[in-house]
């Protein structure tokens, strides 16, 4: 079979609009895969409190202390603070939950008022955080001792 000039233009443009659909398509694929993530608490803020229902860990000259002590050293309470700032967790789309009893409050230099960030347990031992009306994050079973350090 011979094509013409015309027919062969014609098999040209139809291949490089296949090749750009393929590579348009495979694009979105990867971008509608991609979860969105945040820092609780922004790296930009400085934390000197963070208080718990359970305990307080306070910032005290360069180290940390919790009160009641909690049995971590200053450097594992430093860590504690930092995984608020630096562990990127899942953000989840608008949850309807109840308040929780389970409240923390991150006093900061930068603000007068505390950040507050509420915990839920779900069923299936999930956990979310809900950092204000509208911010929610996915925090996994295994990460919440780094987190809380319990």
């Amino acid at each position: 079979m011979r094509l013409s000039k015309r027919g062969w233009n014609n098999v040209l443009i139809f291949g490089v609009l296949l090749i750009i659909f393929i590579f348009n398509f495979s694009q979105q694929l990867r971008l509608s895969t991609v979860v969105s993530q945040r820092t609780v608490i922004s790296s930009d803020l400085t934390i000197v409190e963070i208080e718990t229902p359970d305990y307080v860990i306070t910032r005290v000259g360069r180290n940390w202390e919790s009160n009641p002590s909690v049995g971590l050293s200053s450097d594992n309470l430093q860590q504690i603070v930092n995984n608020w700032q630096a562990v990127p967790l899942d953000a989840l789309t608008e949850q309807d939950l109840p308040t929780s009893n389970f409240v923390l409050k991150f006093f900061v230099t930068e603000q007068v008022q505390p950040i507050i960030v509420q915990l839920h347990q779900q069923q299936n031992d999930q956990y979310i955080l809900q950092v204000d009306e509208n911010s929610f994050l996915s925090l996994p079973t295994e990460k919440l001792t780094s987190f809380l350090g319990r």
